[in-house]
């Protein structure tokens, strides 16, 4: 095996992995040899880190000999590919896949050529040359079109500047909105900002909803308020009575901003527990 390849197990997981994964991305292969889809992605994954040529770590987990460890991890099946970064799990694959999509996850994460003018970019607007910042990430959007660095930094850079719908609809256009977190999250509080600073008072709000309480509209405006409060409980009863109202409301916004929160307050977090069943629960009646 080459140097870039190395055998883990629950002992040297946290050298191997976490850390490595805090100097340059981690691709961990769960595999088992009884796996039929494990034998035939095993030359794929081989190829694509000789390939790479010690850009991204290749380590194996053989779930057999290694149990607790793929439960932990919370791999159910094997195959399964996940991509450590800086100890983090940021993507995966699950079962067996073309070459194409292992090396579109990857290129996703590693450094390109476009990083280095996305640097340069962010430089500028840091340094107050804002119109020229923008001007050279709406270049380079169009000229690495791959590199979602420089669709998040664009979106970032707008909701600095407070242009949170100019933000959501940037993104929305683009396929993060489907397969990256970090954009879920943004277009979440791009959609919550942009609502709340058009909003009336909460008080004048509630008046109008005793009116009218199936619209859509004025419920999405309590929600943002119930936000801006950090009342995360109270912004997802919200959310979820407009999902069982209509769930395509506005392109399904609701269940975008739903599992915005879910992601900003993390899996392990009560609410997040309690609302996910919940809407599981509203899903299946």
């Amino acid at each position: 095996m080459s140097s870039y390849i190395i055998d883990v197990t629950s002992e040297n997981f946290g050298d191997a992995v976490l850390s490595n994964s805090h100097k340059g991305p981690v691709m961990v292969n769960y595999w088992a040899e009884n796996a039929g889809p494990c034998l035939r992605l095993w030359p794929v994954l081989e190829k694509l880190a000789n390939d790479y040529n010690g850009q991204f770590l290749l380590a194996n987990v053989d779930t057999n000999k290694e149990k607790q460890l793929a439960h932990d991890c919370g791999v159910n099946s094997v195959p399964t590919v996940k991509l450590f970064i800086n100890g983090e799990v940021i993507d995966q694959i699950h079962g067996y896949d073309s070459p194409d999509s292992f090396k579109k996850m990857l290129d996703k994460y590693l450094a390109r050529e476009s990083d280095k003018d996305l640097a340069a970019a962010v430089a500028q607007y840091q340094n107050g040359e804002k119109e020229a910042a923008f001007e050279k990430l709406n270049k380079l959007i169009f000229t690495d079109p791959e590199n979602i660095r420089i669709q998040l930094v664009f979106a970032k850079l707008l909701m600095k500047e407070e242009a949170y719908e100019q933000a959501y609809e940037f993104l929305e256009k683009t396929p993060l909105k489907n397969e990256n977190e970090e954009a879920v999250v943004l277009m979440t509080n791009a959609l919550f900002l942009s609502t709340a600073q058009k909003t009336t008072s909460l008080e004048e709000l509630q008046k109008q909803l005793k009116d009218k309480p199936d619209d859509m509209d004025l419920l999405f405006q309590l929600c943002s308020q119930k936000m801006m409060q950090s009342q995360f409980a109270e912004a997802m009863d919200v959310l979820l009575q407009i999902i069982k109202l209509d769930y395509t409301w506005r392109d399904g916004i609701a269940s975008l901003c739903m599992r915005g929160l879910f992601i900003m307050l993390g899996k392990d977090n009560s609410t997040v527990i309690e609302y996910r069943q919940k809407l599981i629960d509203q899903q299946s009646h």
